[in-house]
């Protein structure tokens, strides 16, 4: 079982570096089918993938700004290499402050939250004219074999 975050993740954030014409604000996440998908590459079976958006409202950009630090950091290639200015920070504010705040005057961020599952499948023997089973997967072999009653 795990969760993560999708590529829904601070779309809100995105568009505002896009219109102003910054690099991406974070690298890409994966989306819940990709996940879905590398789970039956790696062995595992069955896998059941759900997600959910949560909207999040922040009183300030800053204390959104705040939250987003918490998560970890921007790991796109492309991202800007150097160290940001006041002025540089005091723009992301003031766009923030622009175009994501709500009706109720709240800063509002989306997180996708993607929840997944799946199952390590039983071992399958191939039969030939000679096999060889190890004790541990023969042990698992005659343990599903019996019935509690």
């Amino acid at each position: 079982m795990f969760s993560c975050l999708g590529p829904d993740t601070a779309k809100e954030l995105h568009e505002v570096y896009t219109q102003l014409g910054w690099p991406p604000a974070s690298h890409p996440l994966t989306d819940m089918h990709d996940w879905g998908d590398l789970l039956v590459h790696t062995g595992f079976a069955e896998p059941v993938m759900d997600m959910e958006r949560i909207v999040l409202a922040f009183a300030t950009p800053e204390r959104a700004l705040h939250e987003l630090r918490g998560l970890g950091r921007n790991l796109h290639p492309a991202r800007f290499a150097a160290l940001r200015t006041k002025a540089w920070k005091t723009q992301l504010l003031q766009a923030m402050e622009l175009k994501l705040r709500n009706s109720q005057g709240l800063i509002e961020l989306t997180f996708e939250i993607i929840y997944g599952h799946a199952f390590k499948p039983v071992p399958r023997i191939k039969m030939s004219d000679e096999s060889a089973i190890s004790m541990r997967d023969m042990r698992v072999m005659l343990a599903q074999g019996r019935t509690k009653i």
